[in-house]
């Protein structure tokens, strides 16, 4: 899982953005995001916060540099997003969180949905900002970490060039190398699949299990 602080420098973009949902005269809403025709996957969104925070999550049109920014859902408190279909291929989600002190706090990830296969968008708060991750659903007995989720956004960089990010499974694949090569001869490293992710363990989904 990663964290991301609540940053007053973002927060003036970012509660424009949110404004522009609720006031709306005051800005120009953000489109809602419509899953095209042809092979799709399923999305749920599921948030952990406290009352009087919210959070959304976003896709952008254009993936890659993150830009084109549309609505999939708004939640809060006791109350999550419909499910909902996404396109297949790359797609970039934003996860944004308003505080209560009236911050805000911002994930973005990239990862590549397959047909057929349900991911989940789970989003928490924590007393300094918030988290958020990407996980695959599709068995609901064993919800591991998306293998291709890519973090987009790092310190000050909002959209981090693809060809300097890393996918979750490539990091865990490089982990266990440097681990082996820390191994004494003789001992045999257990086996693993390279597209395994480590499974999310009870604690981890506690609070998302409402629905």
């Amino acid at each position: 899982m990663f964290n991301s602080r609540s940053g007053p420098r973002h927060a003036a973009v970012l509660a424009a953005l949110v404004a522009g949902l609720t006031a709306g005269c005051a800005h120009a809403p953000i489109p809602k995001y419509v899953a095209p025709i042809g092979p799709q996957a399923q999305l749920v969104m599921r948030g952990a916060v406290q009352p009087g925070e919210t959070y959304g999550v976003y896709l952008f049109q254009d993936p890659l540099h993150c830009t084109g920014l549309q609505q999939v859902g708004i939640g809060i408190a006791n109350k999550d997003p419909e499910s909902t279909t996404i396109r297949t291929g790359l797609s970039t989600a934003e996860v944004f969180m308003t505080k209560t002190n009236r911050s805000i706090c911002r994930v973005r990830w990239s990862f590549e949905p397959v047909a057929g296969r349900k991911y989940l968008v789970s989003a928490s708060s924590t007393p300094n900002g918030c988290k958020a991750q990407i996980l695959d659903a599709t068995d609901p007995h064993k919800i591991v970490r998306e293998p291709s989720s890519r973090r987009r956004d790092i310190g000050n960089q909002l959209c981090v060039p693809w060809a300097q990010t890393t996918t979750v499974a490539d990091a865990e694949s490089r982990m266990q190398t440097a681990t082996e090569s820390d191994l004494p001869i003789g001992i045999a490293p257990p086996a693993r699949s390279a597209r395994t992710a480590p499974p999310v363990v009870e604690d981890d989904l506690a609070d998302l299990k409402r629905k």
